[in-house]
């Protein structure tokens, strides 16, 4: 219950239009074959430090179907992204209403997490469409970041993003995993120091024949 009460004060306290950074919709390829699966990240560019989340997002319910990612979890959901910190999250709404097109994410970081920074993906969202979808669009409706502090970031919406159907299409290729930098860099420097163990390892040892006279 605590938890609720701090997402609800960090987000609607002080209120603030964001000067810096953007939201915006993205996927790998915007024709889609029909009868396949496809999926759109909700991206965020250069924003300024934050700590919670208010997302709202439309899309044509008659056009294509949202795909829920929590079977665990009443409801339809989507898939939270790297942006915040996923060990220190607390999720107060992620659903979809599939009646009228419309999915609501509210979250926020909780202690000892850090402030959210940057650049990063947000969410993802994963859809299905039928054999006579043609075209659809989904849009950002509600787009708003709530700081540590209790400041409010307001994010004005972008173009929707547009998508086209064609059973000629080709059916999109699987999204990327997501793997932090700092695993990346603790696999290299393992497998360098086992290289140069090895190396080391090799090396012909000099006997006294060899020294130098």
């Amino acid at each position: 219950m605590n938890y609720i009460v701090c997402i609800t004060a960090l987000l609607f306290s002080l209120s603030a239009f964001a000067e810096q950074g953007r939201i915006y919709l993205e996927t790998s390829n915007p024709k889609i074959k029909t009868g396949s699966e496809f999926y759109v990240d909700v991206i965020v560019d250069n924003l300024p430090e934050v700590y919670g989340v208010q997302l709202t997002l439309n899309y044509d319910a008659k056009s294509v179907t949202f795909i829920d990612q929590d079977a665990k979890t009443k409801g339809t959901q989507l898939e939270q992204g790297n942006f915040l910190d996923e060990k220190l999250l607390y999720t107060l709404r992620n659903q979809a209403d599939p009646q009228t097109g419309q999915i609501q994410y509210i979250a926020s970081q909780v202690a000892p997490a850090q402030s959210a920074a940057g650049s990063g993906r947000l969410a993802r969202l994963y859809f299905s469409a039928p054999a006579n979808t043609s075209e659809t669009k989904l849009s950002i409706q509600v787009a708003e970041f709530g700081t540590r502090n209790g400041e409010k970031y307001t994010y004005t919406a972008q173009a929707p993003l547009g998508l086209s159907f064609n059973a000629s299409y080709q059916v999109q290729s699987s999204p990327h995993t997501d793997i932090p930098w700092a695993i990346v860099l603790t696999a290299v420097l393992l497998l360098l120091s086992i290289l140069s163990a090895f190396y080391i390892r090799r090396r012909p040892v000099a006997t006294p024949d060899s020294q130098p006279a």
